[in-house]
């Protein structure tokens, strides 16, 4: 992802004297007008980014881009970023057709953006001063899908905030969900950030929003194409940011050979849940372990995160035998509808460090394995190899746990 440094030229207007003021005292500051909030627009479109973190240096890029794309904004749309990085104090600024990105407000105070309370506070300013009757937002940082933060282990869940090792901040999956849940519901919440398009935070979050865009894997460094999207995040359109944001890779002279994206309905999500129970877990039940031959690798890296598959291969590893042809049918019925749109590029790569050799190159290059039946959503499934790790335990307390019956297992 990108970092970078806004530069915001503000004119103060010239201060009235007053004719038979004593020169000795200083002249009054002029007052500081009240904000009123703006009349009702068809939608807002918030972008929050938590940059506080190695992605400061990336900040440049994306504020760019959105400024470039500014003329996509349409009539009714507000395009509002919060910003905090490490070279400034946190502020919102507003970007529009007439005058790209202005200062609205800046803090007066460092603010932790990945602290539930500080989000909170942000996002319902934004919905007091420029109020809509629909709302999209697209959260911005580091991340790793639902695995929860250890002392132990360096991970993530969503977002970064003050990027010094084991002291850094980072916001748990069900956080940011009772921070979301108390905003009006959102039509479309886009990750740009890596690895949060996972039915465990899909599952979790399937109230606040109603379609959820991201990527399973690793997002490519400079992230989402701003200026190819700017109108797609203004019109509340899923379809239109994953075309404009897969458009831009593969890029040539850069080792960002693709992205892996996807839509999810979250309305379908209750649909997906009782299906994946119903022909996935008879696999595991009493504690059986089946194996990963053939699951699609996001990730290999135990030592920061969990092995993380592609749903839908796993799926069809399991239930390919000529016996399970009717329950492939069946689930792959519900996958459809709760993942409308998933794409990747034409070379089927991408570009992780997370991914190592065999499943690797040395160059970093993955490769989608089985097209066919690539997913764009990935799932996390008790192993045996994460004995010490925790993870296992930690999946029980995910809201999908329970909803896809995995329970039942013995896991």
């Amino acid at each position: 992802m990108k970092r970078f440094f806004l530069y915001i030229i503000i004119l103060y207007g010239g201060l009235l004297l007053a004719g038979c003021r004593n020169e000795t005292e200083p002249p009054a500051p002029p007052p500081t007008p009240t904000p009123q909030p703006r009349a009702e627009a068809e939608r807002t479109v918030i972008v929050y980014m938590a940059a506080d973190n190695t992605l400061s240096i990336a900040v440049r890029e994306d504020t760019t881009e959105m400024a470039k794309g500014k003329d996509q904004i349409p009539e009714g749309a507000n395009f509002i970023i919060y910003l905090d990085d490490k070279q400034h104090k946190p502020a919102i600024y507003e970007l529009t057709r007439e005058s790209g990105i202005t200062l609205w407000k800046e803090y007066d105070e460092e603010m932790c953006s990945t602290n539930a309370d500080v989000m909170l506070g942000v996002l319902k300013e934004i919905e007091q001063y420029f109020p809509a009757r629909h709302y999209g937002i697209t959260l911005w940082s580091h991340a790793t899908g639902w695995a929860p933060e250890r002392k132990s282990q360096r991970r993530k869940t969503f977002g970064q905030d003050k990027d010094n090792g084991a002291t850094a901040n980072e916001m748990e999956i069900p956080v940011l969900r009772s921070v979301l849940e108390q905003l009006p519901k959102f039509d479309y919440l886009f990750f740009d950030a890596c690895f949060m398009q996972c039915i465990e935070v899909a599952y979790e979050l399937r109230n606040v929003a109603d379609f959820m865009v991201g990527s399973p894997a690793e997002i490519p460094g400079p992230g989402a194409p701003y200026h190819k999207i700017v109108g797609a995040l203004c019109e509340g359109n899923p379809q239109g940011i994953i075309q404009g944001y897969a458009s831009e890779y593969p890029l040539d002279n850069t080792p960002y050979t693709g992205v892996l994206l996807s839509c999810i309905d979250c309305s379908k999500l209750d649909a997906l849940a009782e299906a994946t129970g119903q022909f996935l877990t008879p696999f595991y039940m009493e504690r059986k372990d089946p194996g990963t031959f053939g699951f699609q690798y996001y990730c290999t890296d135990l030592d920061k995160y969990t092995y993380q598959f592609d749903m839908h291969t796993i799926m069809w590893r399991l239930l390919s035998a000529a016996e399970q042809a009717e329950n492939y049918t069946a689930w792959m019925e519900a996958f459809d509808q709760a993942v409308p749109l998933r794409t990747l590029s034409s070379t089927y790569q991408w570009y992780a460090n997370t991914v190592s050799p065999p499943y690797a190159s040395t160059a970093g290059q993955v490769k989608v394995q089985d097209p066919e039946h690539y997913g764009g959503v990935s799932m996390f499934v008790p192993l045996n190899a994460y004995n010490g790790y925790g993870w296992n335990e930690d999946f029980k307390n995910t809201s999908w746990y329970k909803a896809a019956g995995w329970e039942q297992t013995g896991w």
